[in-house]
């Protein structure tokens, strides 16, 4: 078997996160300690992948250098999306790119967990979590343990079973030949093409997509999400560079980057700091601090600073 190619679409502009991707895409904004882009190829990493496509557009330079200097190891491949079309226009420009197996990550999704089973599983596979807003995400509706049907943000959801954003497909050709169905046909949902109608399409060849379902996602598309993702990680992976307690007090749990500078500063709890920061006489708790952000007598909770919105 072929090994999997990793797609991850990252074309968005992340609307509902402005002033902060005011000036960088949705999927470089920290959180736990590095951008969001980070803990997807840190996924893609764990699933030895080394080939990834990205789908970019909005800001697409920040995409570029941070991939390209933080992980100049993986095979990678960048396909502009000029416009924005919906998600199965944007997997559907990956085609020239991949053949056979691939794994598709969305760019705002953090999965804190295991996607071995979904991508090695043998099947075609989609994620799913039981979510309390089931109108805001794609949905699976199931009958006797398989999927019977895929439908994008409805108005009346026939399940609470959303579809997390992680996907497998065996044949990646079935995948695309779906997708050209979908866009020939015109059909979109609030004037996009969905990767949810491929789907249905490959249901009614008779093609087997199985759930798999997932204990930990974060769909970061909101400040309130970021900030509680933020405590969720750190709650369970939380480091502090040795010596930086020296001239700063530490309340754990914090993720400060290696790097980080920090004088007469009290940290915590649930404070992340990425790489490149620059801290003196600051308060912070409960907050992001984002790639070289330099912060001076700043008091803040429940917040999100980067070098732009201080």
């Amino acid at each position: 078997m072929q090994p999997f190619t990793a797609i991850i679409p990252a074309a968005g502009k992340g609307v509902r996160l402005l002033p902060y991707t005011a000036n960088m895409p949705k999927t470089m904004i920290s959180v736990a300690g590095k951008p969001i882009m980070g803990h997807i190829l840190d996924q893609v990493e764990s699933l030895d992948i080394q080939k990834v496509v990205f789908i970019v557009g909005y800001k697409k330079e920040a995409i570029v250098e941070f991939v390209r200097s933080q992980y100049p190891h993986l095979d990678v491949t960048f396909v502009e999306q000029p416009e924005p079309k919906g998600l199965g226009h944007a997997i559907y420009l990956a085609k020239p790119y991949v053949s056979g197996p691939c794994f598709i990550l969305l760019g705002d999704t953090i999965v804190d967990g295991d996607l071995k089973p979904l991508v090695f599983g043998g099947k075609n596979a989609v994620g799913i979590r039981a979510v309390q807003d089931p109108s805001r995400f794609g949905i699976v509706e199931m009958k006797d343990g398989k999927i019977i049907s895929f439908e994008e943000k409805p108005v009346q959801p026939k399940s609470n079973l959303a579809i997390i954003g992680a996907y497998a497909f065996l044949d990646s050709a079935q995948l695309f030949n779906a997708l050209e169905e979908v866009i020939r046909s015109g059909k979109k949902v609030k004037n996009e093409i969905q990767l949810t109608d491929a789907l249905s399409v490959l249901l009614a060849r008779g093609t087997e997509i199985v759930p798999v379902e997932m204990n930990d996602w974060f769909d970061c598309g909101t400040v309130e999400v970021l900030l509680q993702t933020n405590r969720l990680l750190l709650d369970r992976h939380h480091r502090v560079p040795s010596g930086l307690e020296k001239d700063n007090k530490i309340v754990l749990p914090c993720w400060i980057a290696d790097g980080v500078k920090a004088k007469n500063c009290v940290l915590g709890p649930y404070v992340s700091v990425a790489y490149e920061a620059d801290l003196e006489n600051c308060t912070l708790q409960d907050a992001i601090v984002g790639p070289q952000t330099v912060l001076k007598n700043n008091t803040a909770s429940h917040a999100v600073l980067d070098k732009y919105n201080h």
